[in-house]
Formats: C-alpha cells, sequence, structure tokens
C-alpha cells in the first residue's frame, strides 16, 4: 500500500469514525447502550468512534439501523442528503413519543 493510499484509508476511517459517533449522539445513545443494543461492549464502539478500528458491515448496518441513519451515511462521501433524511427520521420517532406520552395520559 502507498503512503496515499494508505493516508486515504486513515481519512475514509476517520470520517466514519466521525459519523457512527455524531449518528449514535443524534439518537440520544451511550456508547453502552449502542453496544448492547448490536450485540457489542461499549469498548468496541469506543474503538469505532476514535478510528482505531473499522466495524464489520453487519455490525454498521445495525449501527444505522438503531441510530435511523441510512447505511449511505456511514458508507457515501458526501452524506449530506443521509444527514437530512436521519433528522426527519429522529423527528419522527421523537413525534410518535409524544404521541404516545399524550395518549397514556387520557
Amino acid at each position: 500500500m502507498t503512503t496515499l493510499q494508505s493516508k486515504q484509508k486513515e481519512k475514509s476511517l476517520s470520517e466514519l469514525a466521525q459519523r457512527i459517533r455524531a449518528a449514535r449522539r443524534n439518537a440520544r445513545l451511550s456508547q453502552d447502550e449502542l453496544g448492547k443494543s448490536i450485540g457489542l461492549s461499549d469498548k468496541s464502539i469506543s474503538a469505532y468512534e476514535q478510528g482505531r478500528s473499522m466495524p464489520p458491515l453487519d455490525k454498521l448496518k445495525k449501527i444505522a439501523e438503531i441510530t435511523a441513519h441510512p447505511f449511505a451515511y456511514f458508507t457515501q462521501e458526501d452524506p449530506g442528503e443521509a444527514t437530512l433524511a436521519a433528522k426527519l427520521r429522529s423527528i419522527e420517532r421523537e413525534l410518535a413519543e409524544v404521541k404516545r406520552l399524550l395518549r397514556a395520559k387520557k
């Protein structure tokens, strides 16, 4: 692997790490909660978020599901549209929760 390829791989891993962290925080989950929901430890989630390791695709798909982000958010170069879609899903989840709480109070 050339130095350029190595630097590109590091950049990609760093971007993925930032996206995993942002998705987890947007979903209001701790590292421990996210880890338990996909069958990993909080240490594994921390390693992904620090860019020390890359999650296997099956775990990345689970992270996408749990955080309500499209898989493309983690894999595409420009996540702009995926970010917007994830925010909309987050708002929809929050609205559904508010509706559920209102119905429970009646």
